[in-house]
């Protein structure tokens, strides 16, 4: 494949149709599409899919080509973590008002699960539920966009504009190609600005010179394309990215929109690569100066991932840790170096609130805690497991589960250490009593301290195995206090 128009209609549609099974939504998505350019027409609008769907349809179609799939191989399409679609559609009209039509109409036979309006925005949100699974769809107004100041939200006009001068205000060229679900050429393609020549070339490419000045932002969605796509940067875009980082750009936007654009990096597979480009490009020292990313960070992020990616052993974490957050791990070890003044400081740089600050400063201090058990070798593999537990069980799990992602077991003291952590994470926390507070108020002990410290007492026995049943742990209860 060479050009625009060898992406024929029926491949398109054959695409669409392969991914909407593999999501689960089936052909209901696909006459869902059809219903939507339909009442769109019949209101006088336009319609047109736009932005990342339209792309990864045409990546999709290139992995699946003879001709073309090796050189796609590593985009990766569809393959994210997540488990229902959203699609934007670029509306000729008024956006919120198709959105209002759209649910009034009673032939889609789908339930129409939230509905959002922005009218002063001229955007619209919708999601479906087809066969009991999201499918969300983001209207919005063709408009054209003005940056009054660098960083800033845009002004926004949606008077007038075309889809070809919609096109312009977007990020980058891959993401300009749309669909049109018009009922006179469902599924055509659009392409003002050579997105799709950009494709094919795999390459990244801003629409104007200020682009990362207007919306320094761009800069990480750049990085995060490039990776997950398999693509690369193109040499003047690249330019504009460092011109903008030495104009100071990411000073003017917040660090709310700064956190945010990171936190999508770190949700992506492989998180490290995307963390490297950053440092590569010097956009994480322009962000706070003393922040970067080296080769020992990258260590421990592979071990957060792989740990996180064992679906088994993190639903049994969260049992006993349910506010346990892979985020949390990864700003540990990319702020584990700070003084706590410095932490202080990027925290708020990035407005990333109390309780991340409150969660990092526990583990930092807990690892220094846990460093020194491991040098005073306080802890051998002949302990007992109530030994093990007494010891740790005073230290946030979190710290602990950090350890371990952190620690590579430096010598023999070390891993003896790890292998002692990994039995307390594995097995010991998991141990708890058969009976609860109510079996013990039934017996006629009053609820107090006397009921806590019976239940941690039941709790050390069980751990050394003096336990098989609820009945034994009752058995006991009734001899040592009901007597007495």
């Amino acid at each position: 494949m060479t050009g625009l128009m060898e992406f024929e209609k029926n491949s398109i549609e054959q695409a669409i149709s392969e991914i909407f099974d593999r999501y689960g939504y089936g052909i209901q998505a696909q006459n869902l599409l059809k219903s939507i350019g339909i009442i769109s027409e019949n209101a006088g609008c336009g319609a047109f899919l736009i932005g990342g769907f339209p792309r990864d349809i045409i990546i999709y179609i290139l992995k699946s080509d003879p001709e073309t799939s090796h050189k796609f191989k590593s985009s990766k399409v569809f393959e994210a973590n997540f488990r229902f679609l959203d699609l934007d559609i670029a509306v000729k009209g008024d956006a919120p008002k198709l959105a209002y039509l759209i649910k009034e109409n009673k032939d889609l036979m789908l339930k129409l699960n939230y509905l959002k309006m922005h009218k002063k925005f001229g955007t619209a949100l919708l999601e479906f539920l087809v066969k009991g699974i999201p499918l969300r769809i983001d209207l919005a107004s063709l408009r054209t966009e003005v940056y009054k100041r660098p960083g800033m939200l845009p002004e926004v006009n949606t008077a007038r504009a075309d889809l070809n001068s919609d096109v312009y205000r977007r990020d980058f060229t891959i993401n300009t190609v749309a669909f049109s679900i018009n009922r006179k050429d469902f599924l055509n393609i659009k392409d003002y600005s050579s997105g799709i020549r950009d494709i094919l070339n795999k390459k990244i490419r801003v629409l104007h010179e200020l682009s990362f000045i207007d919306d320094p932002t761009r800069m990480f969605r750049a990085i995060r394309f490039e990776k997950r796509l398999g693509f690369k940067i193109d040499l003047k875009t690249l330019k504009l990215i460092k011109i903008a980082l030495d104009k100071n750009a990411l000073d003017n936007i917040s660090g709310k929109r700064i956190t945010a654009e990171l936190y999508l990096l770190l949700k992506e597979n492989n998180p490290e690569i995307y963390f490297e480009r950053l440092e590569k490009i010097n956009i994480l020292s322009k962000i706070y100066g003393k922040l970067k990313f080296d080769k020992k960070n990258k260590i421990v992020f592979k071990k957060i991932s792989t740990y996180f990616n064992n679906s088994d052993k993190v639903i049994k974490l969260k049992k006993i840790c349910k506010n346990i957050d892979i985020n949390e791990f990864y700003l540990a070890e990319i702020f584990y170096s700070f003084s706590e003044g410095e932490l202080n400081k990027v925290v708020e740089r990035l407005n990333m609130g109390n309780k991340i600050k409150k969660t990092l400063k526990t583990i930092y201090s807990d690892m220094k805690k846990l460093y020194n058990l491991e040098i005073n070798n306080d802890f051998k593999l002949d302990l007992k497991d109530t030994e093990i537990y007494d010891k740790l069980k005073k230290f946030d799990i979190k710290s602990i589960l950090f350890y371990l992602f952190k620690d590579g077991g430096r010598n023999e003291t070390g891993l003896s250490f790890r292998k002692i952590i990994i039995r307390y994470l594995n097995k010991i926390i998991f141990i708890k009593p058969f009976i609860n507070g109510n079996d013990i108020k039934s017996m006629g002990i009053c609820e107090g301290p006397l009921c806590g410290k019976i239940l941690s007492e039941v709790k050390l026995l069980k751990i050394d195995g003096r336990f098989k049943s609820k009945k034994d742990e009752l058995k006991y209860i009734k001899k040592k206090y009901v007597k007495n």
